[in-house]
């Protein structure tokens, strides 16, 4: 089954007389399951595909669709709802809130959600991670490295979709 289609992804950015074509008719299918590295220079397109994916950014024309989705067509509120509960993000800053702890920082989306989050699967992750003595430290007490498993563990934290890693200088999503 597919996970995530694009149909002719394009985005285009207009400066001047100059345009920018930072997507042109991108598409690509993803099995449910599959793991994707897509690797280019700086300025190739990576970043703006995965926030395209994500549906934190709209194309200028083209279709997303995440577990059968089209993220495209929905509103702004639907679409918020949507990535938290079926989009897992890890972004090359991490993004940790600095007031909270590791464990707090993980079930932070799950928790914006209303639901109460899964304890015995977000210890396994955190486990799965290294990260058990550093559960309660907060984000300035750790490493880059620790930053980005508490980042990655926030992703899976609440079983979504997929996952879309913007890494150093590699995008990379995994599709559970």
């Amino acid at each position: 089954m597919n996970i995530l289609i694009t149909e002719n992804l394009k985005k285009y950015y207009d400066m001047g007389e100059i345009r920018v074509k930072a997507l042109d008719g991108i598409s690509l299918s993803v099995q449910s399951g599959e793991f994707l590295a897509i690797v280019g220079t700086s300025g190739s397109g990576k970043s703006t595909l995965l926030y395209m994916l994500g549906g934190l950014d709209h194309p200028t024309s083209g279709k997303v669709v995440v577990d059968g989705q089209d993220i495209s067509e929905m509103t702004k509120d639907e679409l918020t709802i949507f990535r938290r509960r079926k989009i897992g993000f890890v972004f090359q800053n991490y993004n940790l809130l600095p007031l909270m702890n590791v464990y707090e920082n993980i079930v932070l989306p799950i928790r914006l959600d209303g639901i109460r989050p899964d304890r015995e699967y977000v210890e396994q992750i955190i486990g799965m991670l290294g990260l058990e003595e550093k559960k309660y430290a907060m984000p300035n007490q750790l490493s880059g490295g620790q930053q980005q498993r508490v980042a990655l563990a926030r992703a899976l934290a609440a079983k979504p979709a997929i996952i879309l890693a913007d890494v150093n200088w590699t995008m990379v999503f995994n599709c559970i």
